[in-house]
């Protein structure tokens, strides 16, 4: 009886082992295998914004075959009409909204439809640094478009600059392209490991998707609101847009009219201009080679503002997070005005450099042709005191003492610009002062400008009069790391004002 029950712990013992064995080493299914496995659950996804024409591309993810797919919110959002293409040639032209995720940039649709493909959703925690995966997408706006990669980390968006917080992502290598967002990430086994929403463009290497298993509960939710109908909507060819079309090229992108008929040079209103960008995407000098190729350029007489100087009109340029969306505004600085703003769509900087180029010079254009009332109206009486008040030559001391808002700017990903700015709102100088932090540079008596030198720790910084773009002060600080620095910044700014600008204590003191 004992010989008998112990054989049965044995045979039980090498069952188990082998079982574990057999899951330990199952094999892992081939490229193809893991594609022609995953595209059917993939969608396309065009998005119109009401006149018939793509504004947007995107890809999904169907998880439930009742016809609800997951997909990227920034693909759908604002947008009006809604197609569906389905890999079997199915389209879908009524399409709802069930709910979206602004946090994680995801939204979930239902189409009328049942019996679809769907594929099993990995567990997110399982998955490790280093293990291969595979992406599906419309790419490029190229349909069921393949690419493949390995994890790289998970790690949360409070991580990630811009991407917000309170949410985990998944890191991978497998390239994208526009049309992309949305896509499925899967792993060996074809199972979902993510939805992607976005990547760093610079290496096509750092790109990101939010893990299937923190948001399929999204499909779960009752009722939804419908888009228009999206029958009119038709993937753009190469041959319509003049080359591989890019999500948004044709609705977007769109060829401007020729340029205004310019008066002589003596009578344009505007004459110098300085680049602004608030993303690492795209530098300042590379834009401004684009715009000094463009060649309006040349015939408006433009120039670039020095460093300091205030320029006529101020180009501001930024990309959105996790989107490849471009956008400018441009702003007349005498007067505070906003002359125009817009977005472009491009996959980098190499793209986008030469668009933005060519749609800021013809707002440029049409701008500088405007009559001086427009750009520059009459002041109040009130305000042509002040005017002959500042004129002759700046007194440093008298702006740092008479500033009452403060704006700050940072020209290095080390250092965000808000770090500066808590570190300055906690100084109870700046509160017995009276001086505000604000958003808006236009708004602002004193600019402060922030730089890291590449390859040093120095954190150079300049705060210059915002009326009349003269530098009242200039030094730096040493230090390992932006929120090392904020606050040594902080308090040599406060030092700067101080000398110029007592507080109460100090006088009493004397």
């Amino acid at each position: 009886m004992r010989s008998r029950n112990a054989a049965s712990i044995l045979l039980f013992f090498f069952g188990t082992l082998a079982s574990a064995f057999s899951q330990a080493t199952t094999p892992t299914l081939s490229g193809d295998q893991i594609i022609d496995r995953t595209s059917p659950a993939v969608v396309l996804i065009l998005a119109g914004s009401g006149n018939g024409q793509v504004a947007a591309i995107g890809s999904g993810l169907i998880v439930r075959p009742e016809g609800v797919v997951l997909t990227a919110n920034h693909v759908v959002k604002g947008m009006r009409e809604v197609q569906v293409r389905l890999k079997s040639g199915d389209v879908y032209d009524r399409v709802e909204l069930i709910a979206s995720d602004e946090r994680r940039d995801i939204a979930a649709l239902r189409i009328p439809a049942t019996g679809l493909a769907v594929l099993p959703i990995a567990s997110s925690a399982d998955v490790h640094a280093g293990a291969p995966v595979y992406l599906v997408s419309n790419g490029a706006g190229l349909p069921w478009t393949a690419s493949s990669g390995v994890l790289s980390a998970s790690r949360m968006a409070d991580d990630v600059p811009g991407a917000g917080s309170g949410y985990r992502l998944l890191q991978f290598t497998a390239p994208l392209s526009p049309g992309s967002s949305g896509g499925v990430l899967v792993d060996a086994q074809a199972r979902a490991l993510g939805i992607v929403v976005g990547s760093i463009t610079p290496g096509q290497n750092v790109n990101f998707a939010v893990p299937v298993d923190s948001i399929a509960g999204l499909s779960a939710v009752a009722g939804g609101t419908p888009f228009a109908s999206g029958s009119g909507l038709q993937l753009p060819t190469a041959a319509s847009v003049g080359g591989a079309p890019a999500p948004g090229t044709a609705a977007r992108n769109v060829p401007r009219g020729p340029a205004p008929l310019l008066p002589p040079a003596d009578q344009l209103q505007i004459r110098s201009a300085s680049v602004y960008s608030k993303t690492i995407y795209i530098r300042r000098e590379r834009l401004q080679d684009d715009l000094r190729k463009h060649p309006l350029f040349s015939q408006l007489g433009l120039r670039f503002a020095d460093y300091g100087e205030t320029a006529d009109v101020a180009i501001t340029v930024d990309r959105p997070f996790l989107t490849f969306d471009w956008t400018y505004v441009l702003v007349y600085q005498p007067g505070g005005l906003t002359l125009a703003s817009g977005t472009i769509e491009a996959n980098d900087e190499f793209d986008a450099g030469p668009a933005l180029a060519a749609q800021i010079m013809e707002q440029l254009a049409a701008a500088a042709v405007l009559p001086r009332s427009t750009l520059r109206p009459s002041p109040p009486p009130a305000s042509r005191a002040v005017d002959i008040e500042l004129s002759g030559p700046p007194d440093p001391g008298n702006a740092l003492r008479t500033c009452r808002t403060v704006f700050v700017e940072s020209h290095t990903i080390y250092l965000k610009g808000n770090l500066l700015q808590d570190a300055l709102y906690t100084r109870p100088e700046m509160r017995d002062w009276g001086i505000r932090i604000v958003d808006n540079r236009n708004q602002a008596d004193l600019y402060i400008d922030v730089t890291r030198p590449f390859l040093t720790f120095d954190w150079v910084y300049k705060m210059i009069d915002n009326r009349t773009g003269t530098v009242l002060a200039a030094d730096k600080v040493v230090a390992w790391d932006g929120p090392i620095a904020a606050p040594q910044l902080a308090a040599k700014i406060v030092d700067h004002i101080r000398a110029a600008r007592p507080l109460p204590a100090d006088e009493r003191r004397e």
